[in-house]
């Protein structure tokens, strides 16, 4: 009688310890998820913060770039995957490859995506700070030159002449490419100068010399 009654005691503590474990790894895993989910919150919250001047609503029907509504540019399979992500907050720019090649898009042959790209590079121009300012500078001048009358309508869109100030300023600290001098501002605006006339109409010569002027003055901005 005696030995079973052990057994029974021994099967009760048996099935309280496993309840206490059990009960044990759900907190744990509650407390895990929890962990897990206020993680990616804090990180979803300050990925979007980079965006707090954008005055998106991301809802691609409502918000629009071009004249056109996001859901335009979202929803053509060509529309590369980074760039999406940008849209939502989900890619920030950073001094990486990534982001290089992101801003590169800008200057695309595709005029349905173009606008959308040079949204993303104007954005970055707009944020762009310490490392960052080392990389739209070169995507902007090569859209400049590329496309000069598509570039003058959309500095002309906005009438505060704030755009026209970000895109001279960072092509002046970063617009550089590898075969120029520095100390030659006047060889640069020259070569800057050609391509862009080469891409236009002859009746935006003047234009064109004012703006390669700001982007490269004799004496350069970052140096004043």
């Amino acid at each position: 009688m005696k030995f079973y009654f052990l057994i029974f005691l021994s099967f009760i503590l048996f099935s309280c310890s496993k309840k206490t474990n059990s009960d044990s790894k759900t907190l744990e895993s509650k407390t895990l998820d929890s962990t897990v989910k206020k993680s990616a919150e804090q990180k979803t919250s300050a990925s979007d913060s980079y965006q707090a001047g954008f005055h998106l609503t991301h809802n691609i029907e409502v918000d629009s770039v071009d004249g056109k509504p996001v859901k335009f540019y979202i929803e053509n399979k060509n529309c590369d995957s980074l760039a999406i992500a940008f849209y939502y907050g989900k890619f920030r720019p950073t001094d990486d490859n990534l982001t290089a090649k992101l801003l590169e898009l800008s200057y695309t042959n595709d005029k349905n995506l173009r606008p959308f790209y040079r949204w993303i590079l104007d954005k970055t121009i707009e944020i762009a700070d310490g490392a960052l300012a080392e990389l739209p500078g070169v995507p902007a001048r090569k859209y400049a030159e590329k496309f000069p009358e598509e570039l003058f309508n959309f500095l002309d869109a906005d009438t505060s002449k704030t755009r026209y100030l970000y895109w001279t300023d960072i092509i002046s600290y970063s617009g550089f490419y590898e075969n120029d001098d520095y100390n030659k501002p006047k060889l640069i605006r020259k070569k800057m100068e050609a391509e862009m006339i080469k891409n236009s109409s002859i009746k935006l010569q003047n234009r064109i010399a004012k703006f390669t002027s700001d982007c490269f003055p004799d004496v350069n901005k970052i140096d004043q």
